[in-house]
């Protein structure tokens, strides 16, 4: 009750201010503005206005482009998505490292460059050189006087790129990924491109450098032979004789041989040899039959695959106790079953137009099935060093190189005497050609002193291979007990 009228008020409550329209996109707004033109003594409400038409402003062209932008992404622009996995990713981001907006990119991935990216003399000559490239973003560029756009996003731990441009052709997109092959071309010129499974698919992992057969050591008669098969095989006359006659177009090789004896070299020089690229793949290394299958339905129409240590798998039969055979369980310790194996190699669903290379330590561990004929076209063996293989090995080492000055009075004729001398203290099938070659190079830069050296070296290694073999005889009495 008032103390002086005796009539009752309710309490006073301020106004509330007009809601404008820019309290919608800004709330409260009207609130802030009522409130500095109470504390500045001069009007501001011009500049309120004007500052409130900017806000709104901003805000339309704001969704405006949004709009507009989507617009022409879905109706005037067109785009090429690149695949990780895809050997084009590797075309695409070579180029692009090269190009001066790689450099000048709002965000940029740095790494230290390999062998397999050097482009120029000067890069191979810096010790870890930077290569740096657009990350994670929208990055233009031109090309062809056209402006394109480099977008990149990583999903699930990789990156996806795509390029895009404004217009209803892709015609500059298509000539844009040409130019990319061939550069990347160029790029492997003599070398090697080196698959093997990486998430399911298969990844580029490098470039080896196309090793000429000529320094592959082996059996010169072996080699002459598997050489030749495999140069009538790739002909285009004996794809034409395939087709006529419904055969299916393909050939196996099975090397076998202890290690270092060169099966891998001889893959890799005969991948080079043909200009082929190679596909490596381990049967130990996790792969389920599905998986296997997957991998195998990806190969290109022309390369080569091969299958380290096939042995390892574990997938032999054996001989039950009634003197029949009786399949082991099918699926080995590692997920690919014996069927499964079976299948990618000449099944249905196999593959034409490449070659298959095994290669085994053991190959009284593998299948009867596995290596038959028609499956395995041909057997190589690769053993330990005999006399030749001593004595071409310590040619290839200590023989002149063309450009290079020889050493003193060395010459080629003093390195073949060397060369037998060297051979007659080395022990025929004890040593494999690793072996000898990892003492040659150890000796690179005098063949006198390979070969006063030998005799020791032997003597030690020999000592060696008897302790190895007396602590395996020692461990297989105790398992037997």
């Amino acid at each position: 009750m008032n103390a002086f009228s005796g009539v009752d008020y309710l309490p006073l409550r301020p106004m509330a201010s007009p809601m404008s329209v820019v309290d919608v996109f800004f709330p409260g707004f009207s609130a802030v503005n009522a409130s500095v033109q109470q504390l500045l003594p001069h009007d501001v409400n011009g500049y309120v206005h004007l500052l409130c038409m900017g806000a709104v402003f901003v805000v339309f062209a704001r969704y405006a482009y949004s709009y507009a932008n989507d617009v022409i992404n879905k109706y005037l622009s067109r785009t090429i998505h690149i695949k990780y996995y895809d050997e084009t990713y590797e075309m695409v981001t070579n180029w692009v490292q090269q190009q001066p907006f790689a450099r000048e990119a709002a965000s940029l991935m740095a790494h230290v460059r390999t062998q397999q990216q050097m482009f120029c003399q000067d890069d191979s000559m810096s010790k870890k050189p930077l290569s740096y490239s657009p990350w994670d973003g929208s990055f233009p560029f031109w090309f062809k006087n056209h402006r394109l756009t480099y977008h990149c996003r990583v999903k699930d731990h990789h990156e996806e790129i795509s390029i895009s441009c404004i217009g209803i052709s892709s015609a500059i997109l298509t000539e844009f990924m040409e130019e990319c092959r061939v550069q990347y071309l160029s790029l492997i010129e003599r070398k090697v491109p080196v698959f093997q499974p990486e998430g399911g698919e298969w990844k580029r992992t490098g470039l080896r450098s196309a090793r000429d057969i000529s320094t592959v050591i082996m059996d010169e008669k072996v080699k002459s032979e598997v050489l030749g098969d495999m140069k009538e095989f790739l002909d285009q006359q004996t794809l034409a004789w395939y087709t006529s006659r419904g055969i299916a177009y393909k050939r196996g090789y099975l090397l076998v041989g202890p290690p270092g004896t060169g099966k891998s070299s001889f893959c890799l020089s005969v991948a080079g040899l043909h200009d082929l690229d190679i596909y490596i793949l381990n049967l130990s290394s996790g792969l389920s039959d599905e998986g296997l299958g997957k991998l195998f339905s990806k190969l290109p129409a022309h390369c080569i695959v091969l299958l380290e240590d096939v042995d390892a798998v574990g997938m032999k039969r054996k001989d039950t106790s009634a003197g029949q055979k009786q399949k082991q369980k099918d699926v080995s310790q590692y997920g690919v079953s014996l069927s499964g194996l079976l299948n990618v190699i000449d099944g249905v669903g196999s593959q034409e137009g490449r070659i298959l290379i095994m290669s085994t330590n053991h190959v009284d561990h593998l299948d009867e099935a596995l290596i038959r004929p028609g499956r395995v076209d041909m057997t190589v063996q690769f053993k330990h060093a005999d006399k030749d293989i001593v004595v071409q090995l310590f040619c290839n080492i200590f023989k002149e190189t063309p450009g290079v000055e020889p050493e003193k009075e060395v010459n080629d004729v003093t390195i073949e005497k060397l060369a037998e001398e060297f051979a007659t203290h080395v022990p025929v099938g004890e040593f494999s050609p690793a072996e000898v070659l990892k003492f040659l190079v150890k000796h690179k830069n005098s063949p006198v002193d390979a070969v006063s050296g030998v005799q020791e070296w032997v003597a030690k290694q020999m000592e060696v291979k008897e302790s190895k073999a007396k602590l395996e005889r020692e461990n297989s009495w105790v398992k037997d007990d």
